[in-house]
C-alpha cells in the first residue's frame, strides 16, 4: 500500500483526509450495528394451541388493536426488539365458559427467544382460527357456531368469531 505525503496540519488536504476517515469510522461502526439488528427479525411466528396457561413465552407486550375477519384474528402488538425474531402464539383454553355465545379465554404469548433491542417494533400478527372451530365443533357437534373470544390484555369489543359448517 502506498503511502501518502504528510499534509501540513490545518491544510485543506489534511482536514479532508480527518473527515474521510472519520467517515470512515462511523460508516464501519453503523454497518456493525445494522448487522446486528438484522440478525432475523423478519416476520414473527404467530401460532395457536391448546394449553392452560402462559406457557409459551411471557415476555412485554402492548395490544394496540385486534379484530376477527372471517377465520382469522389479527392482533397488532408493540414491543421491544429489532435483533431477533419473535415468537407470538394465540394460547387457547382447553374448555369453553357457558354461556350465550360460549366464551373462549386465551392469553397471547410472546417469546423474544432472548432479543435485548430497544427498538420500538410494531407489527400485526395473523392467527388462523380453524382451530378455536374444530375445537368448538368437538364440543358442540358439527355446524354454525359463535365464540367470544376472551384474550386477556385486549380490551374494548367483544372479538366476536361466526363460522358456518
Amino acid at each position: 500500500m502506498k503511502a501518502l505525503p504528510c499534509a501540513p496540519l490545518g491544510s485543506p488536504v489534511s482536514a479532508a483526509r480527518r473527515l474521510a476517515s472519520i467517515g470512515l469510522l462511523l460508516g464501519l461502526v453503523a454497518a456493525a450495528g445494522c448487522r446486528e439488528s438484522t440478525v432475523a427479525p423478519g416476520v414473527p411466528e404467530a401460532n395457536v394451541v391448546v394449553a392452560d396457561g402462559r406457557d409459551r413465552g411471557d415476555d412485554p407486550y402492548i395490544v394496540n388493536s385486534a379484530a376477527v375477519d372471517g377465520h382469522g384474528l389479527t392482533i397488532e402488538v408493540s414491543y421491544a426488539g429489532g435483533c431477533r425474531r419473535h415468537d407470538f402464539t394465540l394460547v387457547i383454553s382447553k374448555t369453553f365458559l357457558e354461556s350465550d355465545p360460549v366464551q373462549l379465554r386465551a392469553v397471547l404469548a410472546h417469546e423474544a427467544n432472548g432479543d435485548a433491542c430497544e427498538a420500538g417494533i410494531t407489527e400485526s400478527l395473523d392467527f388462523d382460527l380453524a382451530l378455536v372451530r374444530a375445537r368448538y365443533q368437538e364440543f358442540y357437534g358439527p355446524g354454525a357456531g359463535t365464540v367470544v373470544l376472551r384474550i386477556t390484555g385486549v380490551s374494548g369489543d367483544d372479538l366476536v368469531y361466526k363460522f358456518v359448517g
